[in-house]
């Protein structure tokens, strides 16, 4: 039988105190969830939801507190939006509404939530692996790869053109970024001075530049107005001069449903 991959965005509150009961008693937490320990779900975007799906994940759960308990106020409100909205799409899409679940527990719960994982983790076993078509093997190498000390000339003139020296480190860029918020070691100017520092061949600046959204957050609260997004688009024409597609699944279909959502 296949594993499968389950990802589970865990509110750092109630919730969590059920789940870290489960491990304390040893409980038998199905071992296809992956725990994402986040501060709250009003947190976790529909881009996010939509990147889970993207990368692979074959279902994924948001579970919160309940309604009136939610430290930050509207965290539970917001989750129900963004869940029945992403479901949506998702059943649109042919991936299917039940991969993605919204559950709400008191850290006292945790028999509660151990028998939502069990539920859970069966019905994915039933609906299969993820419908979504994953990247092509080698689909982020340019057909004609070039040398990265070709691109480092072209790709310090992106430099200038977009006025990247411009930037104040003051970090507002980072703070508004989706990929940033869920953990992801991802930052528009570290990117940049990556650049600057090493050119093209720092293996990091390709993970970054494929990673980024361009979903324009950052450029919205740069100080300086530098453009970001586009930025990180040129130097994706850089590295792909025939037009080959970059780390895309389904087509890119999740990047342009992410940069929408976001």
């Amino acid at each position: 039988m296949d594993n499968h991959k389950i990802v589970v965005f865990l509110c750092n509150w109630g919730p969590h105190a059920a789940f870290q009961t489960l491990q304390d008693t040893c409980c038998a937490i199905p071992r296809e969830v992956r725990m994402v320990r986040i501060p709250c779900t009003g947190r976790i975007s529909k881009s996010l939801l939509f990147k889970a799906f993207e990368m692979g994940a074959d279902g994924v759960a948001l579970i919160g507190c309940q309604t009136g308990t939610c430290r930050y106020g509207s965290g539970t409100d917001n989750t129900t939006h963004n869940v029945e909205s992403t479901r949506g799409i998702l059943e649109m899409l042919g991936i299917g509404k039940e991969r993605l679940r919204w559950a709400t527990f008191l850290p006292e719960d945790a028999d509660g939530l151990l028998r939502f994982l069990q539920n859970f983790q069966k019905d994915v076993q039933v609906l299969g692996k993820n419908p979504a078509i994953p990247p092509a093997a080698g689909s982020h190498a340019p057909s004609h790869p070039r040398p990265p000390s070709v691109l480092d000339e072209p790709a310090r003139k992106l430099l200038a053109e977009h006025d990247i020296y411009a930037c104040q480190e003051c970090g507002k860029c980072s703070s508004a970024c989706p990929i940033t918020l869920v953990g992801k070691p991802f930052s528009p100017r570290a990117m940049a001075g990556r650049i600057i520092a090493s050119g093209m061949s720092d293996p990091a600046v390709d993970a970054d530049i494929w990673s980024c959204l361009t979903c324009g957050l950052c450029h919205d609260r740069c100080p300086s107005a530098i453009d970001f997004p586009e930025f990180i688009r040129e130097l994706r024409a850089l590295e792909s001069p025939g037009g080959s597609v970059g780390h895309e699944a389904h087509g890119g279909f999740f990047q342009s449903l992410m940069r929408t959502m976001t």
